[in-house]
Protein backbone atom coordinates (compact mmCIF):
# COMPACT_ATOMS: atom_id res chain seq x y z
CA UNK A 1 0.00 0.00 0.00
CA UNK A 2 1.59 3.39 -1.35
CA UNK A 3 0.31 6.48 0.89
CA UNK A 4 0.62 9.88 0.41
CA UNK A 5 1.34 12.82 2.26
CA UNK A 6 2.54 17.14 1.31
CA UNK A 7 5.77 15.71 1.73
CA UNK A 8 6.34 13.07 -0.12
CA UNK A 9 4.10 11.75 -2.83
CA UNK A 10 5.28 7.93 -2.53
CA UNK A 11 6.04 7.55 1.21
CA UNK A 12 5.45 3.70 2.01
CA UNK A 13 4.04 2.43 5.51
CA UNK A 14 6.65 2.16 8.52
CA UNK A 15 7.23 -0.91 8.83
CA UNK A 16 8.24 -1.29 5.16
CA UNK A 17 10.56 1.08 6.24
CA UNK A 18 12.21 -1.42 8.80
CA UNK A 19 15.95 -1.98 8.17
CA UNK A 20 15.26 -5.53 7.20
CA UNK A 21 17.38 -6.39 4.44
CA UNK A 22 14.25 -8.40 2.92
CA UNK A 23 13.26 -4.64 1.99
CA UNK A 24 15.53 -2.43 -0.21
CA UNK A 25 13.35 0.14 0.41
CA UNK A 26 14.86 0.97 3.53
CA UNK A 27 17.79 3.04 2.24
CA UNK A 28 15.66 4.56 -0.74
CA UNK A 29 14.76 8.37 1.01
CA UNK A 30 11.78 8.93 -1.17
CA UNK A 31 10.36 5.88 -0.25
CA UNK A 32 11.57 5.99 3.57
CA UNK A 33 12.38 9.02 5.28
CA UNK A 34 15.42 8.77 6.74
CA UNK A 35 14.04 11.40 9.45
CA UNK A 36 10.93 8.98 9.80
CA UNK A 37 13.16 5.93 10.93
CA UNK A 38 15.03 8.14 13.25
CA UNK A 39 12.11 9.09 14.82
CA UNK A 40 11.01 5.93 15.44
CA UNK A 41 14.19 5.02 16.97
CA UNK A 42 13.95 8.39 19.21
CA UNK A 43 10.35 7.04 19.82
CA UNK A 44 10.67 3.38 21.15
CA UNK A 45 14.29 4.92 23.20
CA UNK A 46 12.33 7.36 25.05
CA UNK A 47 9.45 5.09 26.14
CA UNK A 48 7.07 7.01 23.66
CA UNK A 49 4.27 4.48 24.07
CA UNK A 50 4.27 6.46 27.63
CA UNK A 51 4.31 9.57 26.32
CA UNK A 52 0.77 11.84 27.44
CA UNK A 53 0.41 13.06 23.83
CA UNK A 54 2.23 10.71 21.10
CA UNK A 55 -0.44 11.50 18.67
CA UNK A 56 0.31 10.16 15.03
CA UNK A 57 3.63 8.72 16.01
CA UNK A 58 4.98 5.76 14.55
CA UNK A 59 1.68 5.36 12.28
CA UNK A 60 1.68 2.83 10.10
CA UNK A 61 0.32 5.50 7.31
CA UNK A 62 1.33 9.26 8.33
CA UNK A 63 3.83 11.18 7.49
CA UNK A 64 6.64 12.12 10.33
CA UNK A 65 5.69 15.77 9.49
CA UNK A 66 2.41 14.86 10.77
CA UNK A 67 3.31 13.11 14.31
CA UNK A 68 2.82 15.36 17.65
CA UNK A 69 5.55 18.07 18.45
CA UNK A 70 7.66 17.42 15.05
CA UNK A 71 7.95 20.49 12.08
CA UNK A 72 9.16 19.71 9.23
CA UNK A 73 10.13 22.19 6.16
CA UNK A 74 8.49 21.83 2.48
CA UNK A 75 11.02 19.53 1.81
CA UNK A 76 9.75 17.09 4.82
CA UNK A 77 13.12 17.73 7.07
CA UNK A 78 12.38 18.13 10.50
CA UNK A 79 13.37 21.29 11.87
CA UNK A 80 12.24 21.16 15.10
CA UNK A 81 10.81 18.74 18.03
CA UNK A 82 8.75 20.36 20.51
CA UNK A 83 7.61 17.40 22.92
CA UNK A 84 7.78 19.18 26.65
CA UNK A 85 5.75 18.19 29.17
CA UNK A 86 5.39 15.48 27.78
CA UNK A 87 6.23 12.35 29.65
CA UNK A 88 9.39 11.52 27.98
CA UNK A 89 11.68 9.21 29.65
CA UNK A 90 14.40 6.59 28.82
CA UNK A 91 17.33 7.30 26.28
CA UNK A 92 17.52 10.06 24.59
CA UNK A 93 18.83 8.20 21.13
CA UNK A 94 22.20 9.09 19.61
CA UNK A 95 20.15 9.08 16.13
CA UNK A 96 18.20 12.38 16.99
CA UNK A 97 21.48 13.82 16.10
CA UNK A 98 21.39 13.01 13.24
CA UNK A 99 18.08 14.97 12.33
Amino acid sequence: TMITDQHNDKISPLSVCSNVPAFDLFHDPSWCPPERNLLREFYREAKGQEWTNSTGWVGEFNSHCEWHGVECNEEGLVVSLTLGNGGLSGRISDAIGNL
